[in-house]
């Protein structure tokens, strides 16, 4: 692998110059702020995405792609004369995808890669997109967990029919939802099974690699879950690289992929940086989530050696135990036995990866799910499961330190990129997590994951308690925060440290940041969010509760059409 960045715990004398520098604004620190201050950013959403011709009009951001050493799709970290396999969805099939595709090819083609792209395989001359329901179903997210996460899936579904069968209908209705059906260019289908750097296959990413593997080096895949994704693979897991998000045209010809990667990769370095030596966290955002937790000194190393997962920063101690080095787990040296603090306080929000929901209030005490109120059917789905004995009764293998039960607040998720921006299109398919990969933006995941790897020498131990117990294997609960304000506490000191302050990173402001980002520009044009939220009453005209929190749907979908039609006050070119 090539261009990684490994970095050390900071001595004392360097984390207390960053305090020193964050009283001098360039990081943050604790004081009362003025009225001025405490106001959130104006709306902001991207006007520059247009729909490509042609080949030749990608290339530029294909080849910026094909170079890119950071975060989420990092292509770039495939060295000159291997070959690459890209395992694109089915919208990589949905025009003008295809041609996106096609110059991801020419691009890696031109450093000297030998590119490979796998499409799946139409059915009658269609592929089917969504799950046939739209964001305004958030609590679908619940319904995808049940579906997805057990060895014996009808169990929960009993349990929820028992608690809430109007839910359950609504979850699961007869006949299933159908996925949207979109026909596939019958001349493009063609063009593409005579391209010779073009497959179609109709099975899973790991039946490909057991038939073909041996003549591939590097693989990206998938849009989320990059850990389990190694996991499940086996024995070829070590050729899993990354995910692979860039199948569509909007994440191509933005400026995502020509963010500087060791700039990305430099401000996610000083967000962690203080990790090591904290003792104390406090989380706050205006939807109402205010939530703390504290760290011995032991917890703040493991925190430290387990939180680079790049453009998705580990910020709850313990959620990066159990992984093994990888190339998006660079820094592990050693397996961690999974750890979580006692957090404290109340997380509360209105969308998740799936969609949005009325307002959701969570307590948490001593790291698990006390009390959820709210959210509508999210909401009840929540309270079904928060009252089944079996959850709460789960005996996890390396979980002691953690506890019993299922319910624990596992996922505190920072996003690092500030060209991301939220892809309100995904919401027509019931999928709303894009938002989550933007600079600032946190996600909260609770349960328990077996996204990790068993101790060394006991392989196996993990799978046979998930078959024999029937208990879910992956966390599948999510809020989003989209104003966080993240703080850290340096131990021995009361001197707090801002990561993040209403949803921007405050490393954007370091100097060694900015000097950086000097080099590729303006540091102000670079490090500038491309999506700020439009939340009513917050950073928004009108009121929360009324024009927002009882029922988001109608605002996103309100958004989403002012965009389509250019009308929308806050695009930006």
């Amino acid at each position: 692998m090539k261009d990684r960045t490994f970095f050390a715990p900071m001595r004392l004398a360097e984390i207390l110059a960053l305090a020193w520098l964050a009283a001098l604004g360039s990081v943050g620190c604790s004081r009362e702020k003025s009225a001025s201050e405490r106001v959130f950013p104006e709306p902001r959403y991207p006007a520059y995405l247009k729909l490509p011709r042609n080949v030749e009009e990608i290339m530029p951001y294909a080849r910026a792609a094909v170079r890119q050493t950071a975060g989420r799709t990092p292509l770039g970290l495939v060295e000159q004369g291997k070959t690459v396999a890209l395992f694109a969805g089915e919208r990589g099939l949905v025009e003008p995808n295809p041609l996106v595709l096609e110059a991801l090819v020419e691009a890696y083609k031109e450093v000297g890669v030998k590119p490979l792209v796998v499409l799946p395989e139409p059915q009658e001359g269609a592929v089917r997109l969504g799950p046939g329901y739209t964001s305004e179903d958030g609590y679908m997210e619940v319904g995808n967990w049940v579906r997805t996460n057990f060895v014996d899936a009808e169990e929960p579904k009993t349990w929820l029919r028992l608690q809430t069968p109007g839910l359950y209908e609504k979850m699961f209705p007869s006949p299933p939802r159908q996925s949207r059906r979109v026909p596939v260019d019958p001349n493009r289908l063609k063009h593409l099974r005579e391209h010779p750097n073009f497959i179609f296959w109709g099975g899973t990413l790991k039946e490909y690699l057991d038939r073909h593997g041996e003549k591939i080096d590097a693989v990206f895949a998938g849009y989320g879950g990059r850990p389990s994704t190694r996991k499940h693979l086996g024995e070829h897991g070590h050729k899993f690289y990354s995910n692979f998000v860039l199948d569509d045209y909007r994440e191509v010809m933005s400026k995502i992929p020509s963010y500087p990667g060791d700039l990305w990769r430099l401000v996610e370095e000083r967000i962690l940086e203080p990790l090591a030596w904290a003792d104390r966290v406090h989380i706050t955002d205006p939807e109402g989530t205010d939530i703390s937790f504290d760290l011995t000194e032991q917890q703040a190393r493991d925190w430290f050696d387990s939180a680079y997962l790049p453009g998705h920063l580990l910020l709850h101690p313990g959620q990066g135990s159990m992984q093994l080095r990888s190339p998006f787990f660079p820094k592990m040296t050693r397996w961690i036995e999974p750890f979580s603090p006692h957090a404290n306080g109340v997380i509360a929000g209105t969308r998740s990866h799936t969609g949005v929901y009325p307002r959701i209030e969570v307590t948490i005490e001593r790291g698990k799910v006390k009390e959820v109120k709210g959210g509508g059917d999210y909401g009840d789905a929540w309270r079904a499961f928060l009252r089944w004995s079996r959850l709460a009764e789960l005996r996890y293998p390396y979980h002691e330190k953690v506890g019993p039960g299922y319910l624990h607040l596992f996922e505190c998720s920072l996003g690092t990129n500030p060209k991301y921006f939220a892809r309100y299109d995904e919401a027509l398919l019931g999928r709303f997590s894009t938002e989550r990969e933007v600079a600032g933006v946190i996600h909260w995941g609770f349960g328990v994951d077996d996204w990790g790897f068993d101790r060394p020498g006991e392989e196996g131990t993990y799978d046979r308690f998930l078959k024999k117990s029937n208990a879910p294997r992956a966390h599948g609960f999510h809020i989003h925060n989209l104003f966080i304000t993240y703080k850290v506490r340096i131990r021995g000191t009361h001197r707090w440290i801002t990561l993040v302050e209403k949803g921007r990173i405050a490393a954007f402001s370091n100097p060694e940041v900015r000097l950086l980002a000097s080099r590729y520009g303006n540091p102000d044009e670079l490090l500038r969010a491309e999506w700020i939220p439009n939340i009513p009453g917050i950073n928004a005209p009108g009121d929360y509760q009324k024009d927002y929190a009882r029922y988001p749907w109608s605002h996103i979908t309100k958004i989403t059409k002012q965009i389509d039609d250019g009308t929308y006050p806050y695009l930006h070119p």
